[in-house]
């Protein structure tokens, strides 16, 4: 496992944990998590590069926030892949550690693309993590075109901004191997969509 952190502002830090996180490297999380003075109120945990977390793992995570909790501060984690919302889901600690969660991206590499999954309420705020996942499709390097799908069938919500934004992020973080889609839009973020330029400069 490997934790990166990044200051993002005066009192808040993002940990960007990758790998698995079980009996063996539970500790090391255990430790960095503890490490931050008093001036820091809210952690955020980035497990878009976790693909595996055990119940030592849950139990690090559980213990982190009760005591962020008792001392009024604010643990929160994001970007879950499918699997490790899995486990979150099957123990009931989704209810316990993500609460506060009102978007998440889960990431599938198909054999003939990449889906992102879109889930939750989207908004100006949510639009840097996904930018975030497709700079990283970017500069991966693929060898051969790509095609990545935005789907949208759990998208419960999209604002205006969300999607002026949305579409800068596309144009920004275009390559010469990668196509873009959106799959199964809601009629209501359809609406959305007509409303602020439509569809068509978003697939490219």
């Amino acid at each position: 496992m490997t934790i990166k952190s990044e200051r993002i502002s005066k009192s808040a830090i993002e940990m960007f944990i990758s790998g698995r996180l079980d009996t063996a490297t539970a500790p090391l999380l255990e430790r960095k998590l503890k490490q931050w003075g008093d001036d820091i109120t809210e952690i955020i945990l980035d497990f878009s590069g976790l693909c595996y977390v055990s119940s030592m793992g849950l139990r690090v995570l559980l213990q982190a926030q009760k005591a962020m909790n008792e001392k009024e501060r604010k643990l929160s984690i994001r970007n879950m892949s499918g699997a490790v919302r899995e486990v979150f889901e099957m123990t009931g600690f989704i209810n316990l550690l993500v609460q506060d969660e009102k978007f998440v991206i889960i990431r599938k590499d198909e054999p003939d693309r990449i889906r992102l999954s879109l889930i939750g309420e989207m908004d100006a705020v949510n639009i840097p993590a996904l930018e975030t996942e497709l700079v990283k499709i970017r500069d991966a390097g693929q060898p051969e075109p790509v095609l990545v799908v935005l789907d949208m069938e759990r998208l419960a919500f999209l604002s205006a901004t969300g999607c002026q934004l949305l579409r800068q992020a596309i144009a920004s973080t275009a390559g010469e191997n990668r196509k873009l889609s959106i799959e199964n839009i809601p009629q209501d973020i359809g609406e959305v969509f007509a409303a602020n330029g439509g569809l068509d400069t978003l697939t490219v």
